[in-house]
């Protein structure tokens, strides 16, 4: 089993280098470089990406990549998740002790690989840090691994079922807030990227990557919508982010100093006041917090009210943790110390956020058993304004009935 795990992880490993090899020598071959920029160049600079995709700090030449796009992450996440499914049928793990014992090997051997390919390329045009290569690339490695180990061997079921039900509880609770903040945060961020998408297409014209470089150009954009709606989440929660040494995006104001021309950043609000839409903005953390107290009411309706408030602001505050731990994974430094700060910095966002989620869901949580007691309607009841399946369907058809 260990064999089996250590060969799907070089295999994977493999095929990620290949990935970028291939992007990269492709755009080197098309694209115009100077004459003493061989293949071996720009093959040190594939696995530099490929480096980059693990959220590996870069640096090429004197510019330093440190702001990862997070949707690059994905890439070798699915990668990762591969090679745990191919391990699971190969060595068939029949219990949960098997598939720890194909995971450990299978992220030990993919995070050596990465350490290893990061000191190889370590020159005066790409400069990775071998230890970083290694902690990123054995952390991708054992949750997308580990999460195709259990679904194809079967074990997801009998991995959640060992979780003491408490947990779940917590862990489901609290995940049911972030995705609400996240949510609603992706959803401002999409109207912001409408309204300032002549911005944006503007900065392609000015950017003038040539047909070569566009896709790659277009696939940093679409890798960068996640660290978007990531700092979105962070102004929601009334902090903010900074841009830069001078720059600065919150409630209170907006503000730029320096900023690179890349056509995402073209969603950002303009300097100033930024408006009404800031308060509508601040009710993500409200309805997360509402979220929370659903979810943990709707698992434990018979809960003493005070140790439901209790574990519906527990759920709160680890929701909003995990928050800051992605605004943490999506801000970073690009360039020069003027570009030196981009994006929320973490443990604020998630002292801020789970302050937020934890005190909203414990009121919610105390009204919702409340009201549940006293057998009145829920907080807020959309049961007699939505509408079935059918019913929809029944009015499109009669709507396009003829006449």
């Amino acid at each position: 089993m260990a064999l089996a795990a250590a060969l799907a992880a070089a295999l994977v490993a493999l095929i990620g280098i290949a990935l970028a090899l291939i992007v990269t020598l492709g755009s080197w071959a098309l694209a115009p470089h100077a004459a003493d920029t061989g293949p071996d160049t720009a093959a040190r600079v594939a696995i530099g990406l490929w480096l980059y995709s693990q959220h590996v700090p870069l640096e090429i030449g004197t510019v330093s990549l440190g702001l990862v796009p997070l949707g690059l992450v994905i890439l070798p996440g699915l990668l990762a998740y591969a090679g745990g499914r191919q391990v699971a049928r190969v060595a068939r793990p029949q219990s949960l002790t098997d598939v720890t014992r194909a995971v450990v090997p299978y992220a030990l051997v993919y995070g050596v690989l990465a350490a290893i390919a990061a000191g190889v390329v370590r020159s005066e045009v790409v400069q990775p840090a071998p230890r970083t290569a290694f902690f990123a690339a054995t952390a991708i490695a054992a949750v997308g691994g580990g999460l195709g180990l259990l679904h194809a061997s079967d074990q997801l079921r009998t991995a959640i079922s060992v979780v003491p039900t408490s947990v779940r509880d917590l862990v489901a609770s609290s995940v049911a807030g972030l995705c609400t903040v996240v949510l609603v945060s992706g959803v401002l961020t999409t109207v912001a990227l409408g309204i300032g998408f002549p911005d944006a297409a503007e900065m392609y014209r000015v950017l003038d990557a040539g047909w070569a470089g566009v896709p790659v150009l277009v696939l940093l954009t679409v890798a960068f919508v996640p660290n978007l709606i990531l700092w979105t989440a962070s102004f929601t929660v009334g902090l903010g982010f900074p841009l830069g040494a001078e720059g600065l995006v919150s409630p209170q104001g907006v503000e730029y100093g320096a900023l690179p021309v890349f056509p995402p950043l073209a969603a950002l609000p303009p300097q100033g006041d930024p408006g009404i839409w800031a308060f509508v903005a601040l009710a993500a953390p409200l309805l997360g917090g509402y979220a929370v107290a659903a979810v943990m009411y709707r698992r434990q309706p018979e809960m003493p009210v005070e140790q439901l408030a209790w574990r519906a602001a527990a759920s709160g505050a680890l929701g909003g943790g995990a928050l800051g731990l992605a605004c943490w994974l999506s801000a970073g430094s690009v360039g020069s110390e003027a570009l030196g700060a981009l994006g929320p910095v973490g443990w604020r966002v998630g002292l801020v956020a789970g302050l937020e989620l934890a005190v909203v869901a414990a009121v919610v949580a105390w009204e919702l058993h409340r009201r549940g007691a006293a057998g009145r309607p829920r907080l807020i009841d959309l049961r007699g304004v939505g509408l079935t399946p059918a019913q929809v369907s029944r009015r499109v058809k009669t709507a396009l009935r003829p006449r």
